[in-house]
């Protein structure tokens, strides 16, 4: 019954862990419940929320989205799509694919709020970013969180943590 390998001594009823094939985990156990739906999850989906809350990233210019995604995923978010222009922005209007957005303002020259309305009317959480600061946001968009660039990960973070993502 007993096995010598390595000059150690095992019961072949039990195999190492290196000679297991360890497969992932398809359901939790017992899902969780929550009072309400979650914006941007279907609502059929599982409550478990032990992954990263996804974000929509609407920005025009490539090196500030780029910056944008590094700081998001060393903040344990995770990136859902980045977009670059108003059109591309309003093809996620309906989308269940994020969860949270962060939005440029200026947008090659076109104003992200039409999109911000959308996302309003689902309840989904988003803070604006811009290099106006709040004078650059329309009085009907100041409650929401707006970043002033250049911004860094700490005002990122203190923004994001302060959107109602899974209330």
């Amino acid at each position: 019954m007993c096995n010598q390998v390595s000059g150690l001594r095992r019961n072949k009823m039990k195999p190492f862990a290196s000679e297991v094939r360890w497969t992932g985990m398809s359901e939790p156990a017992v899902p969780l419940s929550r009072p309400r739906p979650i914006p941007g999850l279907p609502s059929g989906s599982l409550p478990l929320r032990l992954i990263a809350p996804r974000v929509l990233v609407v920005e025009d210019e490539m090196p500030v989205a780029l910056l944008i995604e590094d700081m998001v995923g060393e903040l344990a978010y995770e990136i859902a799509a980045i977009v670059p222009r108003l059109e591309d922005a309003m093809q996620y209007k309906d989308s269940e694919s994020f969860d949270l957005a962060i939005l440029d303002v200026h947008l090659d020259g076109k104003m992200v709020f039409p999109f911000a309305a959308e996302l309003e009317l689902r309840d989904i959480p988003f803070l604006f970013v811009t290099a106006y600061g709040p004078r650059g946001v329309p009085q009907e968009f100041r409650h929401h969180h707006i970043l002033q660039k250049p911004f860094g990960p700490l005002e990122l973070r203190r923004a994001l943590m302060e959107l109602p993502v899974g209330v």
